[in-house]
């Protein structure tokens, strides 16, 4: 076997995790995939498991089925090991060939050993950060696609789908081959210290903060601990790196306060002089018009915030000195993310034709009051009803009785045409909604109360309609199209 190919050598993961070898010592230690998920884990390539102890699951439990998956690499806790010694020495006498190392913590190990995995193989590496309460998948598949239009496809390592945690990040960087020569890993986080953990991880030299909003307010409790959490992704940018936040953002100067490299504020209230940006016009559900040093750009997504997450993008990708053709290029590849603001062209049940809004990956009162101003400025003469479907917001804490309170107020402003609210949280916003005449609430996500919502929505669509479905991504609101959207045939709007 090809020891070259092993993601990390013996004594490399050894010193790495601070490690101890159970069974005879003689294991050869080669893995080529890292996973947490024993379910993932594929016979054809050898993997180092990784079993972590959850709130209602423990990983340990699963070692001894992928044992029969021939891994390379077993992490165990070393409390689990203390509570079972017999069990897992005579697992790592039987499966000899497979390197069994306890650490203090698996987590911990698995963020050193990915730690030591970024410093062996990716030193010549651009390597670029992105988070912020929302908007962190759309920058980074944004950037992504002007990168690879600039340095080619295959020079590009990235974050793949939402694996952008405190486990998902140290996996998304296993995946870096090494000859890449711009890396770009979003940061997420739900909990205080996950971010400064995977930013010890990766250490980028260049980083974004798309905004400081209220996403996980329930947890930090405040838009200041927020910022204070988000701010650790610019913890090791150097002194050549850069640092960039919304120029509009009332928490930007104190995201940058600690920052080594240079600050640089983006959005519209940027100069041209100074942006190289120049806006052009706003287009509605058919995005924004704006020149990058001259050059025309069409932005197919939609909404101002989207625009707001391009500019961060450009000022980024201008400080690479990447070109404006390349930037013009990559913009205008870029599609709507599964689930996140997707617009659609749908025909219905009914035989008669709407906007379909999606948003339905994630929702927090930023992101609910930035697609319902969105929906409001939309022009009346061309879609003359607006159709809402509001599901729970989620991890708001103690913050979720006055969040969904702003929702109903905010749907007060709007007078739309219909709306149904589900979940138990979206009582608060139909008690706050004075006109209740067309308004529906459901206590849950149902097959029952999908149909009937569905059945309502056909009522209401007479061609010329704008509906819209918001909540967060465990309302499941994406399985009430199949109730009103006639089967194959939803297709992007051009």
């Amino acid at each position: 076997m090809d020891k070259m190919k092993t993601l990390l050598e013996k004594d490399e993961l050894m010193k790495a995790v601070h490690g101890i070898e159970i069974g005879s010592g003689n294991a050869e230690c080669f893995f080529c995939d890292v996973q947490t998920d024993s379910r993932m884990i594929s016979q054809d390539c050898k993997a180092m498991f990784v079993p972590l102890i959850g709130e209602f699951q423990d990983g340990h439990k699963y070692i001894p089925s992928v044992l029969e998956k021939n891994p390379g690499v077993i992490l165990l806790n070393d409390s689990e090991y203390h509570k079972r010694i017999d069990f897992y020495d005579e697992l790592a006498k039987k499966y000899d060939e497979v390197c069994f190392i306890k650490v203090e913590n698996t987590l911990h190990a698995l963020q050193a050993a990915a730690k030591a995995y970024v410093e062996k193989n990716c030193s010549s590496m651009i390597k670029v950060s992105i988070t912020g309460s929302s908007g962190k998948t759309t920058t980074k598949e944004m950037l992504v696609s002007i990168c690879k239009e600039y340095f080619g496809e295959e020079n590009v390592a990235y974050t793949k789908g939402n694996f952008n945690s405190e486990t998902g990040l140290p996996l998304s960087v296993f995946k870096i081959k090494g000859n890449e020569k711009i890396g770009i890993f979003e940061m997420g986080m739900n909990r205080f210290g996950e971010i400064e953990e995977i930013s010890d991880v990766w250490k980028s030299k260049y980083g974004i903060i798309t905004n400081i909003g209220t996403a996980h307010i329930g947890i930090l409790k405040s838009r200041e601990n927020i910022a204070r959490e988000k701010r650790h992704s610019f913890d090791f940018i150097p002194e050549n790196g850069a640092a960039f936040v919304p120029f509009d953002d009332d928490f930007a100067d104190f995201c940058l306060e600690n920052v080594k490299g240079e600050k640089v504020k983006f959005g519209k209230s940027v100069p041209v002089s100074e942006s190289g940006v120049e806006f052009g016009e706003s287009l509605g559900l058919f995005g924004t018009d704006f020149l990058v040093d001259g050059i025309k750009i069409h932005l197919s997504l939609s909404g101002e915030y989207n625009y707001q997450n391009a500019l961060g993008v450009v000022a980024l990708a201008k400080k690479l000195g990447i070109d404006a053709v390349s930037i013009k290029q990559g913009i205008e590849n870029v599609c709507s993310v599964g689930g996140r603001m997707e617009i659609l062209k749908t025909e219905l049940k009914n035989h008669k034709n709407c906007v379909l809004i999606k948003d339905c990956y994630n929702a927090n009162l930023d992101s609910m009051l930035k697609v319902l101003d969105f929906c409001q400025n939309l022009d009346e003469k061309t879609y003359s009803k607006k159709i809402f479907v509001l599901a729970d917001m989620k991890e708001l804490g103690e913050e979720s009785e006055k969040s969904h309170k702003a929702v109903g107020e905010k749907i007060n402003s709007i007078s739309p045409a219909f709306v149904v609210l589900i979940g138990h949280e979206m009582k608060v916003c139909y008690d706050a909604i004075k006109n209740k005449e067309n308004v529906l609430w459901f206590q849950e996500s149902s097959p029952m109360n999908f149909e009937m919502t569905g059945e309502k929505i056909l009522e209401k669509v007479n061609g010329s309609e704008i509906v819209l479905l918001k909540g967060s991504h465990s309302m499941e609101l994406d399985k009430l199209i199949p109730y009103f959207v006639l089967s194959k045939n939803e297709g992007e709007i051009q």
